[in-house]
């Protein structure tokens, strides 16, 4: 059973929803049977849903407005279902999961707090809804399909820090589309949880992203298709470099670089289920269905490219800890990583000289003051703010010393002074920092330098 994710552009209106997610459906199916459906929120829901509990918990406030306006979007689609019986069970969903909503937005404003459990319980409702709706939708259009609501998946008795966390979540996952069967369309919340933390921050926006490749694995999928508004993974960022063009096959490693430092096409999270179960993930555009996309596979992939993108990563501090204990000493680094582990900060990059460890991490980061107050046990602590992490990808730096050589001198060239540099011992990511507003002209000083006059 292929297994297709369709994201907020391709669930956010009627027009998209029946005028194009409705006939990569039919045509897939006729295809090769009935696939698995896994939708985000409708663009902007999960948004909208995030104001809606942050003004009840700051401001005892339930915006009466805002509410309408999510009930409007999804009646939209609703009003053009064609036959009355599924378009009365969609309507019957949603009046009635936004009256739940309501009530725990009131005593949100009395409680005055927003647990990671409530916090979860009010985001899962744009994916609850974009399912519900669409499922009916696909009824409607005589396609044997199923509602499949993942928000109470994750038992509390499951310990997010288990070391087989997701990997039970995956066969909790396959369990539950067990009882869908082979003959009926599962059309499943992107929403997955509610995870330990929250999911905005065991997994981050984007997690129906993960949802689908963790779908992917458990139905040991054929092929994941990640289906949104671009035609597949670019050599930049298109908004930032206009002449980006699409590359048509990138292997998991670089992938799995690519969208750790910065690029919005797939969630970080979303590799790894996929390369243990070595099933291959395709980038297509809803809007342009008869495009090829591109896929990620295990295989390496060469190309005459220098490398095959150049992505950007925003809003990182890099924090240097320095102390002579660690001249010659051993067991220092253990004590450093028990630290961010007690923490639980992620590093993107790290170097190490004998005195001194230099790491970044997301600016964003909240209540990071206890975690530099531990660092401060080991040593002086500096912290550098407003940076970013430029990143060169490709499996072709491993062969060409010259790449990080014409780097550094077009950096030069343009007056951009690179920070902190990594280029690991896989050498298919040169990873430099440079100043926050620097990060755009970066990308395109390094884009305009080895890929003018390209054509894919």
């Amino acid at each position: 059973m292929e297994v297709l994710k369709f994201g907020g552009t391709s669930m956010g209106s009627p027009d998209s929803i029946f005028g194009s997610v409705l006939p990569i459906i039919r045509a897939t199916a006729k295809r090769s049977g009935p696939p698995a459906v896994v939708v985000s929120a409708m663009t902007g829901i999960t948004s909208s849903l995030l104001t809606l509990a942050h003004a009840a918990v700051e401001e005892s406030f339930v915006d009466q407005k805002l509410l309408r306006s999510i009930a409007t979007r999804h009646d939209a689609v609703i009003s053009q279902i064609p036959r009355a019986a599924f378009a009365d069970e969609a309507r019957e969903y949603l009046d009635g999961e936004l009256g739940n909503l309501r009530n725990l937005l009131k005593a949100l404003t009395v409680i005055r707090e927003l647990s990671p459990r409530s916090h979860d319980a009010i985001i899962a409702l744009g994916e609850k809804f974009s399912a519900k709706v669409f499922a009916c939708v696909l009824q409607a259009h005589d396609i044997s399909a199923q509602f499949v609501d993942l928000e109470k998946l994750i038992p509390q008795s499951l310990r997010y820090t288990s070391d087989n966390y997701w990997d039970e979540v995956e066969r909790l996952i396959a369990e539950r589309l067990a009882a869908v069967g082979s003959k009926s369309v599962p059309v499943i919340t992107g929403f997955f949880g509610p995870t330990q933390n929250g999911i905005l921050a065991d997994v981050g926006r984007g997690y129906s992203d993960y949802c689908a490749s963790l779908t992917g694995a458990a139905l040991r999928s054929p092929e994941i298709q990640i289906w949104t508004d671009v035609d597949g993974v670019l050599s930049a960022n298109p908004k930032v470099v206009p002449e980006a063009f699409i590359l048509r096959s990138l292997s998991f490693d670089e992938m799995a670089e690519l969208a750790q430092f910065g690029a919005k096409v797939l969630h970080p999270f979303s590799v790894r289920p996929a390369v243990l179960k070595k099933i291959p993930i395709r980038i297509l555009n809803t809007f342009n269905p008869e495009d090829q996309g591109t896929e990620i596979s295990p295989e390496t992939t060469s190309s005459t490219l220098p490398f095959k993108s150049v992505a950007s990563k925003k809003g990182i501090s890099v924090i240097t800890l320095s102390t002579p204990r660690m001249l010659l000493a051993h067991g220092f680094i253990a004590r450093f990583g028990e630290v961010l582990s007690r923490h639980q900060i992620s590093v993107d990059l790290i170097a190490t000289s004998e005195v001194s460890v230099s790491f970044s991490i997301d600016q964003s980061l909240e209540n990071r003051e206890p975690f530099l107050e531990d660092l401060k046990s080991l040593g002086e602590v500096a912290v550098e703010k407003d940076l970013a992490i430029i990143s060169v990808v490709g499996s072709e730096l491993a062969h060409s010393g010259a790449i990080p050589r014409r780097v550094f001198a077009a950096f030069e060239d343009n007056g951009l002074e690179p920070g902190m540099i990594s280029f690991g011992n896989g050498r298919i990511n040169l990873s430099i920092t440079v100043h926050d507003a620097d990060a755009d002209r970066a990308v395109q000083v390094i884009h305009r330098e080895f890929f003018r006059g390209v054509q894919q």
